[in-house]
């Protein structure tokens, strides 16, 4: 169900590894630091021989799938962190509808390519049919804004309408982080915080916290707490999610610490099908390279109720096939582009 989703939040860290070669080492720091995740000794080894192994991690709350992995690259830390703002992910991964990188301040233009397409009239009738409690992830002044706009208002006029959600949300964000975010109205008077959700994630990241204590900081406390050398992109993105065309806010942040990077995207807005995202890269200088250890935590309500535990852990099981199969794949594509 959210596969895709979740999958493609990974791959543009999986790209790398298809960019840089593993490679066998020691790695006596980081067998602590992978211990400490979750990664077993048989899996700290693989990483060691230059395998890409994932693993199993607690969720922070019965709303959250969670998958992680780590492995091992021939490349610093910052040759890595300039692949991966290439952005090449938004052009080559099928499942994207559009995008736009958005630099400067925010505005309403930033948004212009944004359309209901496919299915414009249904998803029209569906925000001009707002209602605590659907299928849309809206605050309860974005409701009233659509109701207003009344039952037989133009896919034009709902259009103009979600751009200037999106905005409002992109700039209170900017503004106050976490404590800018609209929280989604539910049925019944009850409320969905996406960013009680990406605290949680964040403060269960523990040995991130102990490794590299100042993006830990800045995660919690965005805008504020940004170390020296910090960089940050924002974009909203247009992608087929679970079956559903699903627009995004997201925040990627990149933390230098030491001759470590901490690599972030976060999905601080989703319209529909789950809550939030946020998955964290970070980067280690190693003698022969880089290890990359990799953690990814999606809050939806799908996974809640009965059953929901076994949901969870379908869920992650089948997040880590998928994902190995797209480092499989790009790594013959790169082998077969070096000629091998």
């Amino acid at each position: 169900m959210l596969r895709t989703s979740i999958a493609r939040g990974a791959l543009w860290l999986v790209l790398v590894a298809g960019l840089a070669q593993p490679a066998a080492a020691q790695l006596p720091e980081a067998a602590t630091f992978l211990a400490e995740i979750g990664f077993s000794k048989d899996q700290i080894a693989q990483v060691e021989a230059g395998k890409f192994v994932d693993t199993s991690i607690q969720p922070s709350s019965e709303r959250e799938i969670v998958a992680a992995f780590a492995f091992l690259v021939q490349a610093s830390p910052r040759e890595l962190v300039n692949q991966l703002r290439t952005g090449l992910i938004d052009e080559t991964d099928p499942n994207t509808i559009g995008f736009e990188m958005i630099s400067g301040a925010p505005t309403l233009g930033h948004f212009a390519k944004l359309t209901l397409q496919p299915d414009a009239p249904k998803r029209t009738q569906a925000y001009l049919g707002a209602k605590p409690g659907i299928a849309l992830n809206l605050s309860s002044e974005e409701i009233a804004a659509f109701n207003k706009l009344g039952s037989g208002a133009s896919t034009a006029a709902v259009e103009q309408a979600v751009r200037s959600a999106l905005l409002a949300r992109l700039q209170a964000y900017q503004a106050k982080g976490l404590a800018g975010i609209a929280p989604y109205a539910g049925a019944g008077g009850n409320l969905r915080s996406p960013a009680d959700e990406l605290r949680a994630a964040t403060q269960a990241t523990k040995r991130l916290q102990q490794m590299v204590p100042n993006a830990h900081e800045l995660l919690l406390n965005y805008p504020a707490s940004k170390p020296p050398g910090t960089e940050e992109a924002f974009r909203w993105s247009h992608i087929m999610a679970h079956g559903a065309p699903t627009i995004a806010l997201m925040h990627s942040l990149y933390v230098p610490e030491g001759n470590s990077w901490v690599v972030v995207q976060r999905q601080f807005y989703v319209n529909t099908g789950y809550n939030s995202e946020q998955a964290i890269a970070a980067l280690l200088p190693m003698q022969t390279g880089t290890l990359v250890i990799y953690t990814n935590r999606t809050s939806t309500d799908q996974v809640t109720g009965f059953g929901g535990g076994t949901k969870r852990s379908i869920g992650s099981k089948l997040l880590d096939s998928q994902l190995q199969a797209l480092y499989q794949k790009i790594q013959a594509a790169e082998k077969k582009k070096r000629g091998g």
